[in-house]
């Protein structure tokens, strides 16, 4: 019962640091986020401008103005990832590492995927970009807490023997 204490102290505790660490880190990691999702915008049709105003992106699409102010903590869900896979103890250090790379990188295109679909949902009135965005929504919150579990299963099921 004690290990398990101490895994959540340190998670609360991790999350409360990486959050507030966030909050400037954040808005470079929306900018990388627009920069990678304006390519595939483009792949699929798009032809959008962007710019970054005040340190948030703003995209141009047909004379329209999308812009992602305070979307930073819209994509915080890579916190509770990060504080996870840290605070689960006996994990060597390259498979942490191993993880920590693959959930990011997991995470970061599905923010990519929860953006580039509003343009089909919203100019084309698209029903499937709609179901993949409601479904985005609604599944970002648990998607850290899946991928932790799918990333580090073998620690986990360990420590409930």
């Amino acid at each position: 019962m004690k290990d398990k204490i101490n895994f959540l102290a340190r998670f609360l505790a991790l999350t409360l640091v990486f959050f507030l660490i966030w909050i400037p880190l954040g808005k470079i990691y929306l900018v990388l986020l627009a920069w990678v999702s304006k390519y595939v915008l483009w792949i699929m049709g798009y032809d959008v401008a962007l710019t970054v105003v005040g340190g948030s992106p703003l995209f141009l699409y047909r004379g329209i103005e999308i812009g992602m102010v305070d979307a930073h903590l819209a994509n915080f869900n890579v916190i509770p990832l990060v504080a996870l896979i840290l605070a689960t103890p006996r994990i060597e250090p390259v498979r942490r590492a191993r993880m920590l790379a693959i959930g990011v990188f997991l995470l970061f295109v599905m923010h990519i995927a929860d953006f580039v679909f509003h343009f089909p949902m919203y100019f084309r009135g698209s029903g499937i970009a709609e179901t993949v965005v409601v479904f985005m929504a609604v599944g970002e919150v648990a998607v850290p807490f899946v991928l932790w579990f799918v990333l580090a299963q073998k620690e986990i099921l360990e420590s409930m023997r």
